[in-house]
């Protein structure tokens, strides 16, 4: 938390900092082929992020950037099956969020004195979102039994713990729709972006060995993970991001 409030510190400090060592200049009424550039500040559910923009004529603008999002550990109790036992028994674990990403956009500006624009393009990112593992050792399970991920079991090693990996597509194309300009006419502008980064059905895997290898399936009616069983149904990350932009040419 405090490098993020840090880097957002800083970031601010910059935009500040070339608005008033840049000489003024009139607000742009004409974008040509990538004769101006921004440099913007984003926060959202992609997480903080730094990105730069160019105008392709008055119509589309393009930014690439980079999101840094440093996710969030939380604890629940998940089940797993004891040796000789039917019944499922529960053992705590902890799970990490993470997912940062990079990111290439394309804004089409339908309407010249309206900031309303659609956006496509793709989010590039590594393949985990979520590590899960058991925070307490169990001491007897057959072999083949480990803790239940939805409806995915994460064998146990030799001392008992389950290492498990939440996994989507590393390339993700986006969707989505916003308000105001990448590039902006004045020196200042904000701007925000709302769609949906499509990363295919989030699959379990096993990260026992060197090797990541996708977790045996079985049919356990309920879910035990509820944050498995929430991110399960939707293929898709929804985007909401505000962005605060300095044009620097």
């Amino acid at each position: 938390m405090k490098q993020s409030i840090s880097f957002k510190s800083i970031a601010l400090a910059a935009l500040l900092a070339l608005q008033f060592a840049t000489p003024a200049r009139a607000q742009v009424t004409e974008f040509g082929l990538f004769d101006h550039l921004s440099v913007g500040l984003t926060l959202g559910t992609t997480g903080t992020g730094v990105d730069v923009a160019a105008p392709i004529g008055n119509f589309l603008q393009v930014r690439a950037g980079y999101n840094f999002f440093s996710g969030f550990t939380y604890s629940e109790k998940i089940d797993y099956r004891a040796k000789g036992k039917k019944e499922r028994g529960k053992t705590e674990a902890k799970a990490k969020n993470y997912m940062s990403t990079a990111h290439l956009l394309l804004d089409a500006y339908p309407f010249p004195k309206i900031p309303l624009h659609a956006t496509a393009g793709f989010y590039f990112g590594t393949d985990e979102i979520v590590k899960i593992e058991n925070t307490i050792p169990v001491k007897d399970f057959d072999p083949g039994e480990g803790i239940a991920i939805g409806d995915y079991i994460v064998e146990f090693d030799r001392d008992g713990y389950g290492h498990g990996a939440i996994k989507v597509n590393k390339f993700r194309p986006y969707l989505g729709i916003g308000y105001g300009r990448a590039v902006p006419r004045k020196r200042i502008g904000v701007s925000g972006d709302l769609g949906v980064m499509i990363w295919g059905k989030p699959r379990v895997f096993e990260k026992q060995t060197g090797t990541d290898q996708e977790a045996f399936r079985d049919d356990f009616g309920s879910d035990s993970d509820k944050y498995y069983d929430f991110i399960a149904k939707f293929p898709v990350w929804p985007v909401l991001t505000i962005r605060i932009t300095g044009r620097i040419l």
